[in-house]
């Protein structure tokens, strides 16, 4: 049934008065039909309860006198609309809101602590605890996260230390109140739900966010990387697992990149399981040769790096790979055919070039006939050296791959080769772009300057950006420089025995790893700067 326009206005106005006055006024009019099962309070006058029964009408969108009441804040109506019709504390509207949702997401702290115990009596214990839990509709939140989502952090607070486990829950995008409180930028709700239980027991707060991110990712892409969010930074879940771990696990190297760099993280905290996040990322990836922008393995390498502390006593080198077994299921033909045909592409092109020689050959009535008639110029030499690297690599991957597509061949040494070819053939397509360069610049001579630069400059740029992957590890250094120095950098933790063995250990290092792949980009670059000042300079050489 529908509540009535009259009741309605007294609710909404909060007139405690004129309320009393429609409730004993007792008209008949009002008819009980599927509202039956709504019990109200047996100790009222006959005249009081048939006035109360006009409570048990709702609103268009379903909404009950208490959803009103509640949303407005009005605590004496609340409190009296419970004492006639107690089973509205478990009602809910078309949205599947709650009164209690209404008081949370209005801020109504106190009609929110006026409910909370109303409905742990509407029913036994396993009911109350559902029924507030209870989520709304469309996403799911429960009455704590709708108080973070507005900001209401006095209402937070309440929500958090009466009903914890609200703190755990998650809505059905897996977004957690702390997540948002994260988002909001909001340290008093954070501190809330973070803060320890009555009892002294941990926090039962979810760091949960959508697509595997945490609370600390909010906190970090809203700006917050102060101290202000330091609480955070070491803060355990139900599982035990602080930012870090859940880093590590979800495989997300900036983030983790960001808590390293942050020297109030501790990175030895273990976990229920007694696990370290080096434990964690020494382990959800196997020993071998891994794409080296597999964030996994970017994250396993860093701790390797740092030298971080590990619980499991597992000797992890990165310099070392152990033989697993043939894995049926392995998929090894995807990269291989992709790049089978790029490489045989570049060597083909970069093959033809060779022998069609930009700027032309010497005509055979003149001396030197038959040369190129452009050889002395510094653009042709850096024509012939960029054309032929690329030719080599292009080679070198090719037969790589081929060996890396091989059933025959071990699993172990097929991750070898295809790490390798993975490193060489953009090496090459980088390289082939800067033949290209030079050799416009030898075709066109000193015909067109401008042209010759406009090609150079977007030549450059496809260089550097072809293939961003290779600048993407560089984050990782502030990190590693932070905790564990030069050292980290080449990985040198103790003096070696020998040349072989520093050799052995600096060419699994940060610097070697990550310097190697973006080294011809940075040569080819400064050539073509050299190019440039030289056409500006000396046109002839």
């Amino acid at each position: 049934m529908i509540l009535d326009s009259e009741l309605l206005r007294a609710l909404s106005s909060g007139d405690e008065a004129h309320l009393e006055e429609l409730l004993t006024r007792g008209n008949g009019r009002v008819a009980i039909s599927v509202q039956d099962s709504i019990r109200l309070t047996g100790v009222a006058a006959p005249l009081q309860v048939a006035g109360a029964r006009r409570l048990l009408g709702v609103t268009n969108g379903g909404s009950t006198a208490l959803h009103l009441v509640a949303s407005r804040g009005h605590l004496g109506l609340a409190n009296r609309v419970c004492e006639l019709a107690p089973s509205l504390v478990a009602t809910r509207n078309r949205s599947l809101d709650t009164p209690l949702h209404r008081a949370a997401k209005a801020g109504h702290r106190d009609v929110a602590a006026c409910l909370i115990p109303r409905m742990r009596r509407s029913g036994a214990d396993s009911e109350a605890a559902l029924l507030l839990q209870a989520r709304n509709r469309p996403l799911g939140a429960t009455a704590l996260h709708e108080a973070v989502r507005n900001g209401h952090a006095d209402t937070v607070a309440l929500l958090a230390a009466e009903v914890p486990e609200l703190a755990a829950m998650t809505t059905d995008d897996g977004v957690s109140p702390l997540y948002l409180a994260a988002m909001t930028g909001s340290v008093e709700m954070v501190r809330a739900l973070l803060r320890q239980l009555p009892d002294g027991t941990p926090s039962m707060a979810s760091f949960a966010g959508p697509e595997g991110r945490t609370a600390l990712h909010a906190a970090a892409a809203k700006g917050n990387k102060d101290d202000r969010f330091a609480l955070l930074r070491n803060a355990m879940d139900d599982e035990g697992n602080t930012p870090l771990h859940l880093a590590v696990k979800y495989g997300s190297p900036k983030i983790v990149s960001l808590l390293l760099q942050t020297m109030s993280v501790n990175i030895g905290s273990t976990n229920r399981d007694g696990l370290t996040a080096a434990d964690l990322a020494y382990n959800h990836l196997e020993p071998g040769f891994h794409y080296f922008l597999d964030p996994r393995a970017v994250v396993k390498n860093c701790f390797y790096w740092i030298r971080a502390p590990a619980t499991l006593g597992v000797g992890v080198h990165l310099h070392i790979t152990r033989d697993t077994e043939e894995d049926p299921k392995d998929d090894v033909g995807g990269m291989t055919a992709s790049g089978t045909i790029a490489s045989v592409l570049i060597a083909t092109v970069t093959f033809a070039a060779a022998f069609t020689v930009p700027g032309g050959y010497i005509a055979d009535d003149r001396p030197n006939a038959g040369t190129a008639a452009s050889a002395r110029r510094f653009a042709f030499r850096a024509f012939v050296m960029s054309d032929t690297m690329a030719f080599l690599f292009s080679i070198v991957a090719t037969c790589f791959l081929v060996y890396g597509g091989a059933g025959q061949v071990p699993r172990s040494h097929r991750r070898f080769y295809q790490w390798w070819a993975s490193g060489l053939l953009p090496a090459g397509a980088q390289l082939m772009v800067a033949a290209f360069a030079f050799g416009i610049h030898v075709a066109l001579g000193d015909a067109n300057r401008w042209l010759i630069r406009s090609v150079y400059q977007l030549s450059l740029a496809t260089v550097l950006f072809c293939f961003p992957g290779i600048w993407a590890p560089f984050f990782l250094v502030k990190a590693i420089w932070l905790r564990a120095g030069w050292r980290g950098l080449i990985n040198v933790h103790q003096r070696p025995m020998s040349f072989g063995a520093f050799f052995c250990i600096f060419i699994t290092s940060f610097l070697f790893k990550n310097l190697t792949r973006p080294l011809f980009a940075m040569l080819i670059s400064v050539t073509f700067v050299v190019s440039i000042a030289l056409n500006i300079t000396l046109p002839d050489y």
